[in-house]
């Protein structure tokens, strides 16, 4: 009833209709995140190939894509992604928003955005998530001077933390850390260690027997879980999820200063071993280490650990494990002198409307990078 109410009042007066998206809206989905790439030092297309659709409700996930057209084209597009999460080590009902993005076509059009969050707001109407967040990368400028500065008629857009994605790459050399893999009979114990983990953060994920095993349909069977053990105790649980199969990271593009630089990047790094920068069109051959966690106390095992996937990716044909920990994580000093990596940081924030009650956060927030 709320999207009925939100579409018949926005669509007349703006010329734009607002929709909830459906499998209709595939082609003109894909085209929107392929044509509109995400601006930075090293631009980045986040795309949906074969279906937008198939990469839909990652580990139990309820998501809601906003489409707003007009005269038949897609103009503007934004998704909701609701999951129970840890909110002050308690259970709760979290909408991660994402994939906001205006067709170049657009630009400058803001009250396409304004009336689109008004759309979603409606939605929700009755039925709201305990707290919704984004994330925001930390050099897309254009969009965090829209959002963070507070403009009438959009959501307030408060500040939490850093978080820095890491991408490792594979290196040839032998693990010395040993790993098994994983077996139905140990589900229990890893359920354990990933909520036990996720509990001590801020927007971790909750993880269920339901959640876990739903995973495969979406590429990722219990065989790909990874678990370091201490006599019969697990001490880390991680998984190899390669999810090129429905979303692809495509390099874009570079700055200027990178383009030029490019040859000379790439020959150091042939040199020092450090990651190469890939040719514009280029398809990401990464997977995320997802879920991944560790025993309160073995924190300093994670290396270790991360060393352990490199036999797994590389039989996968996947060049680089991506995870992600808070910016001032004391790990990430020695993650960055054992590997060869490389850092986007993204800046996470507490999307909130006018009356709308929202608890209190504080700590360390840490979600799970792979269901963003």
């Amino acid at each position: 009833m709320a999207g009925t109410i939100a579409e018949r009042e926005l669509s007349p007066a703006a010329e734009v209709r607002f929709a909830v998206a459906t499998e209709a809206d595939d082609p003109a989905i894909r085209r929107l995140l392929r044509d509109n790439p995400m601006p930075g030092a090293i631009s980045l297309r986040f795309e949906r190939e074969p279906n937008y659709f198939r990469g839909a409700g990652l580990a139990g996930g309820e998501d809601q894509t906003i489409v707003a057209s007009k005269d038949g084209r897609l103009e503007c597009m934004g998704r909701c992604t609701r999951r129970e999460c840890w909110v002050n080590g308690r259970a709760q009902n979290v909408g991660y928003l994402a994939e906001l993005r205006l067709d170049a076509a657009a630009r400058g059009r803001f009250g396409i955005v304004r009336d689109g969050y008004r759309f979603f707001h409606a939605l929700q109407y009755g039925d709201p998530a305990a707290l919704y967040f984004t994330a925001i990368a930390a050099d897309n400028e254009r969009a965090r001077r829209l959002l963070e500065r507070g403009v009438r008629g959009l959501p307030t857009y408060n500040f939490l933390a850093e978080l820095d994605t890491l991408l490792v790459a594979v290196a040839a050399a032998p693990s010395p850390q040993r790993v098994v893999a994983a077996t139905p009979e140990r589900i229990p114990d890893l359920l354990r260690l990933l909520n036990a983990h996720g509990q001590r953060y801020q927007l971790a994920a909750v993880w269920t027997e339901e959640t876990l095993c739903a995973l495969e349909t979406h590429g990722l069977p219990l065989e790909r879980f990874l678990l370091a053990l201490d006599g019969g105790e697990i001490l880390a649980c991680g998984a190899l999820w390669d999810q090129r199969a429905f979303r692809q990271t495509v390099i874009h593009g570079y700055a200027r200063a990178l383009t030029i630089a490019l040859p000379f990047v790439n020959l150091a790094g042939r040199i020092f071993g450090t990651p190469r920068l890939l040719r514009a069109g280029s398809v990401l051959a990464h997977a995320f280490l997802s879920p991944l966690a560790v025993a309160e106390g073995a924190e300093a095992m994670l290396p270790d650990f991360i060393a352990g996937f490199f036999p797994l990716a590389a039989r996968s044909g996947v060049e680089f494990l991506t995870l992600a920990l808070p910016a001032n994580d004391p790990r990430l000093p020695a993650l960055r002198r054992r590997f060869s990596t490389r850092t986007w940081r993204s800046r996470l924030y507490r999307v909130s409307w006018p009356g709308q009650p929202s608890p209190d956060l504080s700590g360390t927030f840490l979600p799970d990078v792979a269901l963003l």
